[in-house]
């Protein structure tokens, strides 16, 4: 008993694995107008065709959904197999010992051939056709013993034969060509065996009862595929839905960078991971001379630098880095397990590399731009986002005092010329003022650096 029970949990928590790990997921990169296109036309297709490029996630998830209801449903179907013995004794005595043989034999061979696929083979395709093609194998025994066997009631036992189509037929969840081809093959068997058994009377109403059931089962292993198919289909179109969603709300629109909200979220959790193996960074930057820039080329050879420099500076970035567009033309960037030194050197070679870009406008002719950076390092667990970003931008702002285009660290020594307007506790939810100041001394941190 506690065998079993310690098998049925290594099952369950297998099964609990399998879904967390197979469950199909549509990357964002997959998140486009085309596939969206398609994953409709085939929820409206009458046979709700998988797309080509979403067959893999659509077996995966019939793996991670199906695969404890076969398990059950190939051992039951074996038990009842092995019960149909008592039956035999008192319907075909005369093959007692043989029927108990062969049925024995077959659930042994069945019992080691499901333990090894349902435990190595991890192909739906495979394990939905464990039970039809046992279904054919069982059937092909005990048309055997009905043949062979002397006793009178042999032509009403043969009726039993539905059981080996409804079992073969309805236990099928992914594929329905091979449910028909192994339905189709107990036929074989089934009608051979009557024709053998049965005059041509009896024959015919055997024909006729036993079509109906065969017709319905296969509408039912029909029913059973097309129904995962819209299921899977549906399903992928919420994932769609869903990663469109969360794009939206956690990316900003024009450079496909985090947002600020987003990037509070994260930088809060990766600094309350304090201690660290090593130091965090951060650091805030944005463009010299924007507002010049969109007077005298236009908005959007603005909103292309902006795009530029987000491309660039994620191409500098690590993969557990935080790039954000923080607002207007501000960036900012959380530099994970990263030493001050190490945060000035990337600092700059960002800043050379947009230094060396340049975009054409309408007439051709070349612009350019550059960045101030600020940075700032956290130090200790008792600081908080909030102080480091007010590190950084104290550190940004002595940068444009000292002619842009430069990278600061931030010094406890350097103080802004102005007190905010705003206070930093309430950082993370700072808004753009209506105007901007007339000029760069009435500028504070909550107003964008011109």
């Amino acid at each position: 008993m506690s065998v079993d029970v310690r098998m049925s949990s290594r099952t369950n928590s297998s099964a609990q694995e399998v879904r967390k790990n197979h469950t199909h997921t549509l990357k964002l990169s997959e998140c486009d107008l085309a596939n969206r296109a398609e994953i409709e036309q085939a929820i409206a297709d009458p046979f709700a065709r998988i797309p080509t490029q979403f067959r893999n996630y659509f077996l995966q998830h019939q793996y991670a959904h199906q695969l404890p209801y076969l398990r059950q449903v190939n051992y039951m179907a074996q038990i009842t197999f092995l019960l149909y013995f008592f039956a035999d004794i008192f319907i075909i005595p005369d093959m007692f010992f043989w029927s108990g043989l062969s049925r024995v034999a077959m659930i042994i061979a069945a019992l080691l051939v499901s333990f090894y696929l349902f435990k190595y083979k991890k192909d739906i395709r495979v394990l939905d056709m464990i039970l039809p093609i046992g279904t054919v194998c069982s059937t092909a025994i005990w048309i055997g013993l009905l043949l062979a066997s002397n006793s009178p009631m042999v032509s009403s036992y043969i009726y039993g034969a539905a059981i080996f189509i409804l079992i073969a037929n309805v236990c099928v969840q992914t594929q329905f060509k091979p449910a028909l081809y192994c339905s189709g093959l107990i036929s074989l068997l089934v009608y051979f065996a009557v024709s053998q058994l049965l005059s041509w009377q009896e024959a015919l109403i055997f024909v006729v009862v036993s079509i109906p059931v065969w017709m319905i089962s296969l509408h039912m292993s029909w029913n059973n595929t097309l129904n995962a198919r819209r299921h899977f289909l549906r399903t992928l179109l919420d994932d769609w839905n869903m990663h469109t969603l969360k794009n939206l709300a956690h990316t900003d629109e024009l450079t496909q960078l985090y947002n600020r909200r987003q990037f509070v979220q994260l930088a809060e959790h990766r600094i309350h991971e304090w201690p660290t193996p090593a130091s965090t960074c951060l650091l805030m930057f944005d463009v010299d001379h924007f507002k010049h820039i969109n007077d005298n080329y236009g908005h959007d050879v603005g909103d292309q630098v902006l795009q530029c420099i987000a491309e660039t500076t994620r191409k500098e970035m690590r993969q557990k880095d935080v790039l954000a567009r923080f607002g207007g033309e501000e960036f900012i960037v959380l530099l994970s397990e990263t030493q001050i030194q190490d945060a000035m050197l990337i600092a700059e070679r960002i800043r050379l590399t947009l230094q060396n870009q340049s975009l054409l406008n309408v007439a051709n002719h070349p612009i350019q731009f550059t960045v101030s950076i600020g940075v700032s390092q956290l130090k200790s667990h008792k600081q908080n986002l909030t102080e480091l970003i007010k590190q950084a931008d104290i550190a940004l702002y002595q940068a444009k005092e000292n002619g842009r285009n430069r990278v600061e660290r931030y010094d406890s020594s350097m103080k802004p010329e102005r007190k905010s307007t705003k206070s930093w506790q309430s950082f993370t939810h700072k808004a753009k003022p209506k105007a901007e100041p007339n000029n760069e001394s009435d500028s504070s941190w909550s107003i964008v650096y011109k």
